[in-house]
């Protein structure tokens, strides 16, 4: 397969791409969607440990909106572009029916397909967990055992085209991989079978729960680092490789869509650009170093927060729930180290975000979620306006607090060294 473009279409397309977020994006779409040929692409939406919020936010998508896609009425992706093959909340077969999808798709029968990934991944015992770790997470059962959630990535990853990983659990773990002193737990519990996985690149949470990508501030790995079935996808992540074209058995995209949950509008532009990539048709986006599209989460939430002006006037509220415009920064705000557009340009229909309505930024789309970034409402060490230095402050905290869980230890210096002076609000 090759690219359905000309040079100069090509070469338009990706500069354009470097400021899509803010003005060309639905525009870069449709002219690539111009382009495209009959055919299909389908989609397995395969939900982990989660909550259903990211799928929630799916569904109050507005740009465009969920049954448009679904329906093929959307510019985005276009009438017979799309097919949505399995979405265990919204799909209408069920029980064997739906386990019929999931095995032909890991049989090669519904090729080619975009896995879009929800929710953490838990250890089961072929991967090292104790006995009855596969009931952390399973979907059906085969011969009167659970099929857990692990091994059916172990079967979806071989086939699958491009994965994209929507909401902070399946990025990089998130609250399901949250350190609760499991060790501690299971001692007084007597289970000491449940630490096994401890120092195995597991999360050290009591499920053991990772995301697709490694959280590089809690120190644990990812599914691309611990399953051999995501190694085409572990060369992408890690520049050891440029996947050509849709197919190419031994490089394949992967990209992150964080959040808690991932923003709907958000979801779905990455998930039809992965469409329109695997059809040719469009390049991928530029990500992060955390595997983000830099087209979405370039910027930091300081960086677009409507409260900035108060910030650079120096005016901070006092308390988290002070009725005003003020800056929150003094209240814990985590909008200068993290990254995301949702403040700026609202969260459904031009509506909401927090830092809009009045609460802080909680580094939702970041790895080490939410270990990493609480006390919520404790204040970021002040260490001036640049985004580089805080980025280093945080990341300087998390090596040095990891077992206490990363930033803690940092916030809580700042804290003690803070009830010794006066102006807890100010920049000093």
């Amino acid at each position: 397969m090759t690219l359905k473009l000309t040079r100069r279409d090509f070469l338009k397309l990706a500069g354009l791409g470097s400021i899509a977020a803010t003005l060309n994006w639905d525009r870069i779409i449709k002219k690539a969607v111009a382009a495209a040929q009959n055919g299909e692409i389908n989609v397995i939406w395969f939900e982990a440990q989660d909550c259903a919020g990211n799928t929630t936010a799916l569904i109050q998508a507005t740009e465009p909106d969920l049954v448009e896609v679904l329906a093929g009425a959307s510019h985005v992706v276009g009438p017979g572009n799309v097919k949505l093959l399995f979405h265990e909340t919204v799909m209408l077969p069920w029980g064997e029916s739906a386990l019929d999808i999931l095995r032909k798709a890991a049989a090669g029968e519904y090729d080619p397909y975009v896995l879009v990934l929800e929710g953490s991944f838990p250890v089961d015992e072929k991967a090292g967990g104790p006995p009855g770790s596969d009931l952390f997470c399973y979907i059906g059962d085969e011969n009167g055992k659970p099929v857990s959630c692990l091994e059916w990535m172990r079967r979806l990853l071989k086939r699958a085209v491009a994965v994209v990983s929507v909401g902070n659990c399946a990025s990089y773990g998130g609250v399901v991989a949250n350190r609760v002193m499991a060790e501690e737990f299971f001692d007084k519990l007597g289970y000491s079978e449940y630490k096994k996985w401890v120092g195995g690149g597991w999360s050290r949470s009591p499920t053991g729960g990772v995301g697709f990508f490694p959280d590089k501030r809690r120190g644990h790995k990812g599914l691309i680092d611990l399953l051999p079935e995501a190694e085409p996808f572990r060369k992408f992540a890690y520049g050891q490789c440029t996947p050509k074209v849709a197919g190419q058995p031994d490089c394949r995209p992967a990209l992150a869509v964080p959040g808690c949950p991932a923003n709907g509008n958000g979801q779905l532009r990455v998930i039809a650009n992965m469409i329109l990539w695997a059809k040719g048709l469009l390049p991928l986006p530029e990500l992060d170093e955390y595997w983000r599209p830099k087209f979405i989460f370039g910027p930091t939430v300081h960086e677009q927060c409507p409260r900035a002006a108060w910030y650079a006037a120096g005016d901070f509220r006092k308390t988290p729930g002070e009725p005003s415009a003020r800056c929150l920064y003094a209240v814990g705000c985590k909008g200068p180290v993290s990254h995301c557009p949702w403040n700026k340009v609202g969260w459904v229909n031009g509506v909401g975000g927090p830092t809009r309505t009045g609460g802080v930024c909680l580094g939702c789309t970041e790895p080490g979620f939410t270990d990493a970034f609480e006390p919520f409402y404790e204040k970021l060490p002040y260490v001036g306006s640049s985004r580089q230095q805080l980025e280093k402050y945080v990341e300087a905290g998390a090596a040095a607090t990891a077992a206490a869980g990363v930033l803690a230890g940092v916030w809580a210096a700042a804290r003690s060294r803070s009830k010794s002076k006066k102006g807890e609000g100010e920049e000093s």
